[in-house]
């Protein structure tokens, strides 16, 4: 208990440098403040509360075992989405050749996956605080505009981390993040300005005067 204090009041690119050095205990640290905002942001995209826990722990599992290649001149929170978004993909793609078989050995055809779908999938994002009910509208949206919105203000990226992450161009990402702002106006009957979404948080950071949703690491 004696090192959790320390670390708490560390930032995360502080953080994941130390676990680069081989600190175990700092790459913990790490792991407790994303672990729940990971799973609001790959929820939508999985079949069930169970999957989206599973890949969160495969997401970690991986960065743990190459913190080696972890680039410091990046923020953690970048290295951390993007590859998140390629364990997602691969399992979509996993998803979808299972479910091509068991269709073709019931002869019948092939329905698109749910796992792709830009829809709404169970309650588990319900996780995240969300005093305002914002999130729960902004999760009604589909899960792609979810993921973005998410990303720019949960956890606060600049258009360009969240292209890193999405694979997309900055133009795509800007215009998903229009309609998405304009979409959750309509649902929620005001105009959604990035202050009114409420940031995921991450435990000892604020004390530090940073963001609000992580360290911000001076990139190129």
């Amino acid at each position: 208990m004696a090192d959790q204090g320390p670390n708490a009041e560390k930032t995360d690119d502080e953080l994941a440098r130390e676990a680069r050095a081989g600190s175990r205990r700092s790459f913990e640290e790490l792991t407790s403040r994303y672990r729940r905002r990971l799973f609001v942001y790959l929820r939508p995209r999985l079949a069930s509360d169970e999957d989206a826990e599973d890949l969160v722990q495969e997401t970690f599992l991986k960065l743990y075992r190459n913190i080696g290649s972890f680039d410091p001149a990046y923020r953690f929170s970048t290295w951390l989405y993007t590859a998140a978004q390629r364990l997602a993909i691969d399992a979509f793609r996993r998803g979808a050749a299972d479910q091509h078989r068991l269709s073709a050995a019931k002869n019948e055809t092939s329905a698109e996956p749910a796992a792709e779908s830009d829809g709404e999938r169970g309650d588990g994002a319900a996780r995240v605080a969300d005093p305002t009910g914002i999130w729960a509208a902004a999760r009604t949206l589909g899960a792609v505009r979810f993921r973005v919105l998410w990303l720019r203000y949960g956890e606060d990226m600049s258009v360009e981390e969240i292209a890193a992450v999405t694979g997309r161009t900055r133009l795509a990402v800007r215009i998903l993040l229009h309609r998405a702002r304009t979409s959750l106006a309509g649902r929620i009957g005001r105009v959604t300005r990035p202050a009114t979404l409420p940031a995921a948080g991450n435990g000892g950071n604020d004390s530090k005067g940073e963001s609000r949703c992580g360290a911000r690491s001076a990139v190129g």
